[in-house]
């Protein structure tokens, strides 16, 4: 077999190419994405009603805490089926965090103690799957 220039330019830019496609991040669809970030309020909204009103005890996990909260209407966690869906409770006030399916990539986050969507944060760099709003910094000391 006989190696050109032409034919090693060739495997290093495919190989490049290959390259670069497998560490690019994928990025989630807006349409998608407002869609969740409009739903994802009101789960927020009723894991803080669960969470101020309804006194759960402390060792409850996530999700059962998610089950609790959406027992009226089981339609606001299926709408986040493929993905992780994770709830911070300090106090009582709670954040919930949707990220990508494997939990890598943290795509929404939202106090439910306020009323607009808080954090898109698919938008732009990709961040990991942790929590970024503090309760009492959002919701205050009550």
């Amino acid at each position: 077999m006989i190696v050109t220039r032409k034919t090693t330019t060739a495997v290093v830019i495919a190989v490049s190419i290959l390259a670069a496609c497998a560490s690019s991040q994928k990025y989630p669809d807006s349409e998608e994405m407002y869609v969740k970030a409009s739903a994802l309020t009101k789960l927020s909204a009723a894991v803080e009603s669960t969470v101020r009103y309804k006194n759960p005890p402390p060792e409850l996990g996530e999700s059962e805490l998610l089950a609790l909260a959406t027992g009226h209407d089981p339609v606001l966690l299926e709408n986040f089926k493929g993905y992780r869906v994770k709830v911070l409770r300090k106090d009582r006030h709670s954040v919930v965090l949707v990220c990508d399916a494997v939990g890598t990539h943290a795509l929404l986050e939202d106090a439910g103690c306020t009323g607009p969507m808080d954090r898109e944060r698919w938008k732009g760099r990709l961040t990991p799957c942790e929590f970024s709003i503090d309760t009492a910094a959002v919701c205050g000391g009550d």
